[in-house]
């Protein structure tokens, strides 16, 4: 077990990206908040003193989003929050792709395949680890920065509030952290299991391409994908990789309308509309999960893919 602890550190060592990606997008949506906040801000200045430089009626959306219900405002806080959280989800499961893609392959590019082979560590310690990474240190790093990108935009974007109304923490009153974080987490293992044959895939063309593992890895499945489709045979293949490419589970359904608020003049739009019972994780969902046959199709494909990585790796030495 603390080898195997090792090998997992070893990878957060050496990946870099697994810490830099997500500080990035920490900086990148703090300043997107900033930003937001000095248009409005701005935009509220040159109104107060007479001026209107053409900025638009963003001042004129947040007085609607005020004089919203509370039923309204809270759809749109925690579809604005839930969308932060989807958007890094997609990222860093980018980020992932390329991790598992390199993680075998690099140590063959760069020969450290033969110091790693010198120590009393085995080969499916070794590749195990490299998916644990995958299956719950990236969960866990998307976790933390989503909950960190919700409380900075509630955070700037309170202050911004705060210009137009006698109540700050209205917010933080609306947004419903805990509900949305316990949906997160219980998507975040829901994408982990869905997402097993993609992983070992990735895992299994890394440890048996010579040469550039990502062409193998896209190429391959899009050929049989081609091939089920224009041919029309019908063998379930293209929906079986289609329905797994690396975008997210997403948690959300947008209705056809949007949320607008009748100020009297006309309707201004706020935002949209999400469904709440997206938004209850529950032991119903959950059920009817791991009751889907195809679910546990594809754990069976991802534990074959692995085996057969930890079975290439084993006789592979550091030749491209």
């Amino acid at each position: 077990m603390n080898s195997f602890i090792g090998l997992m550190r070893r990878e957060t060592w050496e990946h870099t990206t697994l810490k830099g990606l997500p500080v990035g997008l920490l900086v990148f949506i703090m300043l997107v908040n900033a930003a937001i906040a000095t248009a409005v801000l701005r935009y509220q200045g040159t109104v107060s003193i007479g001026l209107d430089y053409g900025s638009g009626n963003i001042s004129d959306l947040v007085t609607s989003f005020i004089r919203a219900e509370a039923g309204q405002q809270a759809q749109i806080i925690n579809g604005t929050l839930l969308t932060t959280g989807m958007i890094i989800n997609s990222v860093i499961l980018i980020m992932m792709f390329f991790y598992l893609i390199d993680s075998l392959y690099g140590e063959r590019k760069d020969h450290s395949i033969l110091f790693w082979k010198s120590l009393p560590v085995s080969d499916t310690q070794t590749v195990l680890s490299k998916l644990a990474v995958a299956v719950v240190i990236i969960p866990l790093i998307i976790m933390s920065t989503t909950m960190l990108s919700q409380l900075l935009t509630l955070a700037v974007q309170s202050y911004t509030l705060s210009h137009f109304t006698d109540d700050p923490g209205l917010l933080w009153q609306r947004a419903d952290l805990a509900t949305l974080w316990a949906l997160t987490g219980f998507l975040l293992i829901k994408q982990s299991i869905w997402y097993l044959p993609v992983m070992g895939w990735l895992l299994f063309c890394s440890a048996w391409s010579r040469k550039a593992p990502i062409i193998a890895a896209v190429l391959i499945p899009a050929l049989l994908v081609f091939i089920d489709s224009s041919f029309l045979l019908r063998t379930g293949i293209s929906e079986m990789i289609i329905e797994r490419l690396p975008i997210g589970i997403v948690p959300m359904q947008l209705d056809n309308n949007l949320v607008t608020y009748n100020n009297g003049l006309g309707s201004d739009t706020v935002g949209f509309v999400f469904d709440d019972e997206m938004l209850k994780p529950g032991l119903a969902n959950a059920l009817e999960f791991i009751s889907n046959i195809r679910v546990w199709m594809g754990v069976l494909v991802g534990i074959l893919f692995t085996g057969m990585a930890i079975f290439l790796r084993r006789w592979r030495d550091d030749a491209l």
